[in-house]
C-alpha cells in the first residue's frame, strides 16, 4: 500500500513553516506545481498554503511523512501546517507533533479530524456530520476583534470540542476556528477546508493569514499587500498588431509614452511593460514597406529584426496608410524607465510561432489565431527543435541585456499560453515571476501557481478583488491605449483607486519583495528585523513590511543591519502589538528615483 506520505524533506533551513503535503501533491519530480488554470481545492490544499507563506515573506520546509524526530529542525519554526486530511495522521505522526508542541513555542495547524483519530485527540476538537453556513466571520482570538462580510455564503464543518479550547473564529456565532494550549505551543483546529473557502471569498485567505501572524508565539514579520495593484501592460514591440487581421491596431506614439509616464509619476505608480524584442517579418512587399535602423530592408519571410530598430508601413494590409513605429514607441518605453515609472518585462521574442518561415508561408497567417501563440502547444515541436540558446526566451532575455541593458523577473507568455517545458526553460533562465490570469512565483528550483493572485482587466475594478489582502494584478494591452487614448488608462485607475488601491507597482518590484525572507526578534525592549535576499532583483522602492511581537508593547523604532551597519528605522503602530515599516532602498539610482517620487505631488 502507497503510504499517504514519502520521506522526502526539501530542505534543512531554518524556515518558518513546515508544511506537510499529501503524498500525491507537490509531486518531488516536478519543476513546476499547479496548472496556471483553476484547481479544485483537494488538490492545491498544500499549494495555497505554500504560496500564501512566500506572499507573506515566509520560507517554508515541505515533507511527506513527519519524521520520528526532530533532527533538522530549527527552533524557528513557527507553524506546522497539516495541509492534508488529518484523519491520515497515525499515533507516531501525532506524538511527533505532541512532543514538539511540548518543547517550541509552534503553532499546528489543521483541519478537523473524525471523532476518535489521534489528531482529534491531540487538539480536542473534532468535526461533526452537519454543516455550518453564513458570511459574517467575526475574531475572537489574540489581538484586537476584526469581522469580515463575504459577498455570498461560506460553508463549514460543525464542530465538538472539549475543555481546555476556546473559539478564535465564528462564522454567524459558531466556532469555525478552534484553539488549545498544549505544553510551550498552541494547536489551531479549522472547521472549514481552507481552499475551499478561497474559491468562495477572499476574504477567506485574508481570514487564515490572520490566523497564522496572531497565533504566532513569537515575533513576526510579513510582508505588507493591503491595497496593492501591480500595473501590466502587453504587446510592445511585437509584429501581432500588425499582422493578425482581428488584432490591427497603431503604435502608441512617444508623446503618447510621454503623456502615460507623466500619468503614472502623478500617482506614484509603476507599470510592467511586457515588450517583445523580435519583429517577424511575413516578406511581402506588396502589403507594406520595411526600414531597420533607418534603412529599407530586403523583405524576408520569417526573418526577426529588433523591434526598437522597426518602421512599419502599411500599404495594402490591414490599415493601408498607417505607419507604425517602434523607434518611437521604444524611446517613449525608455523614458518612461528613466523616470522611474516601471520597466520591461518578457512577452516573448515574436509573439509568433517559432517557425515564422511556416507562418509566413501558410494561408492562414493572418487570420489563425494560434500562429501568435509562440509558447503553445501548437508551437511545442518547433520549440523541441530549437538548441537551448536559440529558444525564444534565450534570444529574447539576450535581447533585452543589448538594448535595455537588463534582465528582466517575469515571463509573460503570448497569449497566455505554455507547455510545461517552456516554464522549465523559464527557470533555467533564472526568472522569477509567470504572470497570466494566476501568477506563478519562483520557489527555489521550480514555479508554484498561486491562485490566491489573479489579474482581472484593468476595466474591471471592484473592491472584492483586494478582500485577500494580496496582491491584484490589473493587465491590459496597447491596444486599447493606442485606440482610447492614455486617458483610458487614467480612468480606470481612478476607479481602482476609489475600489481600494492604494499602492501601483510594477512585476520588478513584486518580484523584488516576495524573493526576500523577514524575520524579527525581540529582547522585550527593542525588535530586530532580517530581510534576507534569496536571488531576487535588487528593490525597485522601499519594502512595506509589517511586524507583530508576541507579547508586551510594538516599540517605536526598529533595529536592522545593513552591510554591516546598523540602522534604526520608524515604526507606525497599527495596533498595541503591531505596526508597520517602510525597508529603504539601500542606494544608486533606483533609490535617487524613489526619492525624487516622494517629493513630488501626488494627483
Amino acid at each position: 500500500m502507497r503510504p499517504l506520505f514519502d520521506h522526502t524533506l526539501e530542505s534543512r533551513d531554518d524556515q518558518p513553516m513546515l508544511l506537510v503535503a499529501d503524498g500525491t501533491e507537490l509531486p518531488s519530480d516536478a519543476r513546476v506545481w499547479g496548472t496556471g488554470g483553476w484547481l479544485p481545492p483537494d488538490r492545491r490544499e498544500a499549494l495555497d498554503w505554500l504560496t500564501l507563506a512566500r506572499f507573506s515573506g515566509w520560507d517554508v520546509n515541505i515533507v511527506r511523512q513527519l519524521p520520528g524526530d526532530s533532527a533538522g529542525f530549527d527552533a524557528g519554526t513557527r507553524w506546522i501546517v497539516i495541509a492534508c486530511d488529518p484523519d491520515a495522521l497515525s499515533e507516531q505522526d501525532v506524538a511527533w507533533l505532541a512532543s514538539r508542541l511540548l518543547r517550541e513555542p509552534i503553532v499546528v495547524v489543521a483541519r478537523a479530524a473524525s471523532p476518535g483519530t489521534p489528531m482529534a485527540r491531540l487538539s480536542n476538537v473534532c468535526r461533526r456530520p452537519d454543516q455550518v453556513a453564513g458570511r459574517r466571520l467575526r475574531w475572537t482570538g489574540q489581538g484586537a476583534a476584526r469581522e469580515w462580510r463575504c459577498r455570498c455564503d461560506l460553508t463549514g464543518s460543525a464542530v465538538t470540542w472539549t475543555d481546555g479550547t476556546a473559539p478564535w473564529l465564528m462564522l454567524e456565532g459558531t466556532p469555525v476556528v478552534m484553539t488549545r494550549s498544549f505544553g510551550r505551543g498552541l494547536v489551531a483546529t479549522l472547521g472549514f477546508h481552507p481552499s475551499e473557502w478561497r474559491d468562495r471569498d477572499g476574504a477567506a485567505t485574508a481570514v487564515v493569514k490572520h490566523l497564522l501572524v496572531w497565533s504566532a508565539l513569537a515575533p513576526i514579520a510579513w510582508l505588507d499587500w493591503e491595497g496593492t495593484l501591480v500595473l501590466r501592460m502587453d504587446d510592445p514591440g511585437g509584429a501581432q498588431n500588425v499582422f493578425s487581421r482581428s488584432w490591427c491596431y497603431p503604435k502608441l506614439t512617444e508623446r503618447n509614452w510621454t503623456a502615460l509616464g507623466a500619468e503614472l509619476c502623478s500617482r506614484q505608480a509603476r507599470l510592467s511593460v511586457g515588450y517583445i524584442a523580435g519583429w517577424a517579418d511575413d516578406g511581402d512587399p506588396t502589403r507594406g514597406a520595411l526600414s531597420v535602423a533607418g534603412r529599407p530592408v530586403s523583405r524576408v519571410a520569417g526573418a526577426v529584426h529588433p523591434s526598437p530598430d522597426v518602421v512599419y508601413r502599411d500599404r495594402a494590409g490591414h490599415a493601408p496608410g498607417t505607419v507604425y513605429d517602434y523607434k518611437s514607441e521604444f524611446r517613449g518605453i525608455q523614458a518612461l524607465r528613466a523616470a522611474g515609472a516601471g520597466d520591461v518585462e518578457l512577452h516573448g521574442y515574436t509573439h509568433l510561432n517559432p517557425d515564422a518561415a511556416a507562418w509566413a508561408a501558410s494561408p492562414d497567417r493572418y487570420d489563425e489565431e494560434s500562429w501568435y501563440r509562440e509558447l503553445g502547444g501548437r508551437a511545442a515541436d518547433a520549440l523541441a527543435a530549437r538548441a537551448a540558446d536559440e529558444h525564444p526566451l534565450a534570444l529574447g532575455l539576450k535581447a533585452f541585456e543589448r538594448h535595455f541593458r537588463m534582465r528582466p523577473t517575469t515571463l509573460i507568455c503570448p497569449g497566455d499560453q505554455w507547455t510545461t517545458a517552456a516554464l522549465e526553460h523559464a527557470l533555467q533562465l533564472s526568472l522569477n515571476l509567470v504572470a497570466s490570469y494566476y501568477l506563478a512565483i519562483r520557489h527555489r528550483d521550480r514555479f508554484c501557481w498561486a491562485i490566491h493572485v489573479c489579474a482581472p482587466y484593468l476595466d474591471e475594478p471592484h473592491p472584492t478583488w483586494f478582500a485577500a489582502g494580496l496582491p491584484v494584478v490589473g493587465y491590459f494591452h496597447d491596444r486599447e491605449p493606442a485606440l482610447e487614448g492614455v486617458a483610458w488608462i487614467g480612468r480606470h485607475l481612478d476607479a481602482w483607486e476609489a475600489a481600494g488601491a492604494s499602492r501601483l507597482i510594477d512585476l520588478r518590484e513584486l518580484a523584488s519583495a516576495i524573493g526576500r525572507r523577514l524575520s524579527v526578534a525581540h529582547d522585550g525592549r527593542s525588535l530586530h528585523l532580517r530581510v534576507e535576499n534569496r536571488g531576487a532583483p535588487d528593490l525597485v522602492r522601499g519594502l512595506r513590511v509589517a511586524v507583530r511581537v508576541a507579547d508586551g508593547p510594538v516599540p517605536s523604532t526598529v533595529a536592522m543591519t545593513r552591510k554591516g551597519e546598523e540602522m534604526f528605522l520608524e515604526l507606525e503602530p497599527t495596533g498595541s502589538q503591531s505596526g508597520r515599516v517602510t525597508v529603504p532602498v539601500a542606494s544608486g539610482p533606483l533609490a535617487a528615483i524613489e526619492r525624487r517620487q516622494q517629493g513630488s505631488t501626488r494627483r
